[in-house]
């Protein structure tokens, strides 16, 4: 989905992240982050809490499941 040259590990790993989140299947995302992986919000806010692996994919399904099903037609 995203066109760029991943012609290294890192920016392969960036690129397969990008791909997973514009997918808006979490399905994708899942195995790309590691056990210990924590969501962060900068900058800092009482409203963003720091967020386990398990719950962001939570907060983000939430989010992703309306957005799956719209249909664009011109």
């Amino acid at each position: 989905m995203v066109n760029f040259d991943a012609s290294t590990p890192q920016l392969k790993a960036v690129k397969e992240m990008i791909d997973a989140y514009i997918s808006l299947d979490l399905n994708n995302l899942a195995p790309l982050l590691s056990e210990d992986y924590q969501y962060e919000a900068f900058p800092k806010s009482p409203d963003f809490p720091v967020q386990t692996k398990e719950s962001h994919l939570q907060v983000w399904g939430k989010i992703f499941s309306p957005v799956n099903k719209l249909e664009v037609r011109i």
